[in-house]
This record gives C-alpha cells, structure tokens and sequence, in this order.
C-alpha cells in the first residue's frame, strides 16, 4: 500500500499461461492492465488510493491489514452508486 502514498501501481509481470486464456489461479498483467490501469485514468479514484497509502505510512500492522482489506474490497469486487442512483458493480475482479 505504501506505494499509492506516491501514486504508484506496483504490478505483476507473471502472465497467465496459454492453455487457460480466461484464468488464472493468481493476478496476472493481464488483469493489472485490463482491469486496475483504466480506474487510474479517473482523478478521483487515483486522490482516493493515495490516501489509502498515505493512511498506511507509519500505520501499524494491523491497521495495515485493515486499510488494505478496505482497498482490495473496493477495489477488486466494488460497489458504486450511479448518477441515477442505481447501484453498480465494478472492479478489477469482474
């Protein structure tokens, strides 16, 4: 997490091997770049990750273990409201 205190995305070079296109027992870059790289493109979710990680910074280790459950909650398997006030799923794990 301490990463995103300096908006940085530490990604995996692992790639999913050829016999099994559409899994993968681990996050590979194909689901760095296909799935966390586009929410980056949005100000307010790269302002919300960094204070993620500037939350982490000198935080103990079970808070550490807090903050990035929060995250990877949000961020994986997320839940949004739209502007219509409908509920939207998104994140990298879909």
């Amino acid at each position: 997490l301490n990463g995103l205190a300096f908006r940085t995305f530490f990604c995996t070079q692992y790639i999913r091997h050829p016999s099994m296109p559409l899994y993968t027992p681990e996050p590979d870059i194909c689901h760095e770049l296909l799935g966390h790289v586009p929410m980056f493109v949005d100000r307010d979710f790269c302002d919300f990750s960094q204070e993620i990680g500037l939350a982490s910074l000198g935080a103990s280790d079970e808070d550490v273990l807090k903050l990035a459950r929060c995250y990877w909650h949000s961020v994986e398997f997320g839940l949004c409201r739209g502007e219509d006030g409908t509920h939207k799923a998104y994140g990298a794990g879909l």
